[in-house]
């Protein structure tokens, strides 16, 4: 079940579920977009459906009954996304979604980890481009002993959805976390760094809460974790974010919210589909600690579709073995590290890694055999 099918995202979702062969149903409330999408999969032979829908809790739970996996695509998250979560819960299916939002993660983190996982089903928001990415290359660092500082760096084109914008403008409004000595950290509003990034630029980066948070704290051993955005446009925007946050203190959340959605309709429009050359992305991970020091870097292509093929791919793995891990759980918990890389390499993606470990220096890249997953 693909909610949320129509939009940029969602439809390069159901394409690459088309690919794998999966089976699936494109819901959402256009039954005319829709078919817009699922018309010319099924000229191609996919087997899917498309299903019009309201957004109410009744209407979502008799559209997810009888499924498995809940693939939801339907933003903004911390609008929308609550009453999916809750309707795939009691349909008895796995949700995975494309979320951003840090809020949204912590409140389904704080809500339904524990229902999720005596249900036996998994609860992985943020199975995209952001967080995943930077949660995978997390794992792969801890897996060296004695790391309990991590630092992430997302250089990411600058192409963007319209519906990613909402979701930065709503983020950056909203108060955000990171760790600082093993504990959730507010950060003030539009923190920037000039960074180098691994591929020779420098770029702004914004200094941000993150998904990674929601599935770091608590880990035992980690004691910080800093997430950076370094995108020289978003940077040009912190003034807004400022401006939006003391706005805050005397119009209601979800006015802003609102306003904020119809500007970014009026100035903004969808790009068209991503260019594989000009969609080059960076993901950089340093770990750091008295075990010695891990740099890792992800390099891929087109972060739309990296989102669709990383949820497709999850849902499949979902359908033909049981998770690693159930409740509220990271892809690279739910799939295990390390056989989530290897199946990233199918859309270009690779991973280099880089140890300094007592004395001890090893470089290898994601296409050298590792064979063990990560612990659940």
């Amino acid at each position: 079940m693909v909610y949320g099918a129509s939009g940029y995202t969602g439809s390069l979702t159901c394409e690459q579920l088309a690919k794998l062969k999966i089976p699936f149903i494109a819901a959402g409330r256009s039954m005319e977009k829709l078919e817009a999408v699922v018309n010319p999969l099924r000229a191609q032979g996919a087997l899917c459906e498309a299903w019009a829908v309201s957004h109410t809790p009744p209407a979502l739970r008799e559209l997810f009954r009888g499924r498995k996996v809940v693939i939801n695509i339907s933003g903004p998250f911390s609008l929308l996304g609550a009453a999916v979560v809750d309707a795939a819960l009691a349909s008895g299916c796995h949700y995975i979604d494309s979320t951003g939002e840090q809020d949204f993660m912590f409140d389904m983190q704080r809500e339904y980890d524990s229902h999720f996982r005596n249900a036996g089903l998994v609860l992985s928001p943020s199975t995209a481009y952001l967080w995943g990415p930077g949660i995978i290359a997390a794992d792969i660092c801890l897996e060296t002993p004695g790391i309990d500082t991590l630092k992430v760096v997302y250089a990411p084109p600058s192409l963007q959805t319209m519906a990613s914008l909402q979701s930065m403008v709503r983020l950056c409004r909203r108060q955000m976390y990171n760790i600082e000595k093993g504990e959730l950290h507010p950060l003030p509003t539009g923190q920037l760094r000039y960074l180098p990034i691994s591929n020779g630029e420098k770029r702004m980066a914004l200094r941000l809460g993150s998904g990674e948070h929601t599935y770091l704290i608590g880990r035992p051993g980690i004691q910080n974790v800093d997430v950076f955005f370094a995108s020289n446009n978003l940077a040009a925007a912190v003034p807004l974010f400022a401006t939006w946050r003391q706005l805050s203190k005397v119009l209601s959340g979800d006015m802003l919210d609102r306003w904020s959605d119809v500007v970014i309709e009026k100035i903004k429009k969808n790009p068209g589909r991503e260019e594989p050359e000009s969609g080059r992305f960076v993901v950089d991970i340093e770990g750091t600690g008295p075990g010695g020091n891990v740099q890792i870097t992800l390099n891929g292509t087109s972060p739309y579709l990296f989102t669709g093929f990383l949820c497709a791919i999850t849902a499949q793995e979902l359908l033909e073995r049981a998770p690693l891990k159930t409740g509220y759980a990271s892809v690279s918990q739910v799939l295990g590290t390390h056989h989530i890389m290897k199946r990233l390499e199918e859309i270009g993606t690779h991973c280099s890694v880089r140890v300094t470990q007592a004395n001890v220096k090893a470089e290898q890249g994601s296409k050298k055999p590792e064979v063990a997953d990560a612990p659940a």
